[in-house]
């Protein structure tokens, strides 16, 4: 894949690193790169210092960040099978993780960041959000209890053409593995109907709509037939837990959604939907795809505002 040629890998040190490293390897075989750079962020103040005690003999912050440098090495070396024909990095800075990761992805521009999501970790949502937000590239979130197998991908989406990017890049991540793409519209009914429910009559009309716009979706952006496409109607609760049991129902390995939502009236899949699905605990890697070139624009001109 052109568009994923440079993956950046947020490392903390942890136990999660071997997880992280892990997938990526698996992922390799699905995905060949050409770079994959490592990246940690040794935190100032008190953190710091406290890592510094850990090692009595370092003298200077040189051998502190070569001892780390090792560590990340020897984790990279125990948990990559190989490492043929792709360049590696190792990247260390001292700072606050959220600013250096955005910094830093906004300099190098690579195109995929992966980070490591831990259930239960206090204040990740947030750190996720942030990320999601100001970098421009796809974003890869892989939890601790990931398999290593992309066998069936859950792909959410409002029919716009973010959304088409998605079900795209699902599809060629399945290619090499006989794979298939569910595609998911979460729907809720018109306001106007609240508190009392459509009729049959009412419900139908809704459903013939919908099913219009799939096959007018699938015309414009040209998807193929073998995407299997399903309604889902939201009732209540968290619109994760929709994606979650569609996801849970076809085995999915991975959940693949668009940066931006398109406001469509009967969707669910609002501008702030991305941001939900990565607070979500899924237990399944999640995918972000992001059109690159466009998020940074939107970002320049953001920032110039």
């Amino acid at each position: 894949m052109k568009n994923l040629e440079h993956w950046f890998i947020c490392l903390d040190l942890s136990k999660m690193d071997d997880i992280l490293i892990g997938y990526i390897n698996f992922l390799t075989s699905v995905v060949k790169p050409k770079t994959i750079s490592f990246f940690h962020v040794v935190e100032s103040g008190s953190v710091a210092d406290e890592m510094v005690e850990l090692f009595p003999d370092i003298e200077s912050e040189d051998d502190f960040e070569d001892v780390i440098r090792k560590e990340i090495s020897d984790k990279i070396s125990s948990n990559f099978e190989s490492l043929d024909d792709i360049e590696t990095r190792v990247i260390i800075k001292e700072g606050r993780p959220t600013d250096e990761i955005i910094e830093l992805m906004n300099s190098m521009d690579p195109d995929l960041l992966v980070m490591g999501k831990k259930t239960g970790y206090k204040g990740e949502g947030v750190i996720a959000r942030r990320i999601v937000k100001y970098v421009p590239s796809s974003i890869l979130f892989v939890p601790e209890n990931s398999r290593y197998a992309i066998n069936t991908i859950l792909t959410p989406v409002d029919y716009s053409e973010q959304s088409a990017n998605a079900i795209k890049t699902s599809l060629e991540l399945v290619s090499s593995q006989d794979g298939k793409v569910r595609a998911q519209h979460i729907f809720k009914y018109p306001s106007h109907f609240f508190p009392y429910m459509p009729s049959d009559e009412e419900k139908a009309k809704l459903r013939n709509h919908l099913e219009e716009k799939e096959s007018e979706f699938k015309e414009e952006y040209d998807i193929p037939a073998e995407v299997d496409f399903s309604l889902t109607l939201h009732k209540e609760g968290r619109m994760g837990d929709d994606v979650y049991d569609e996801a849970v129902r076809n085995q999915a390995d991975l959940i693949v959604v668009g940066a931006k939502s398109g406001k469509k009236i009967t969707s669910i899949l609002r501008d702030d939907f991305t941001d939900k699905m990565t607070y979500y605990s899924f237990g399944i890697p999640l995918l972000v795809v992001k059109n690159k070139d466009k998020h940074r624009k939107f970002l320049s001109s953001l920032f110039r505002g």
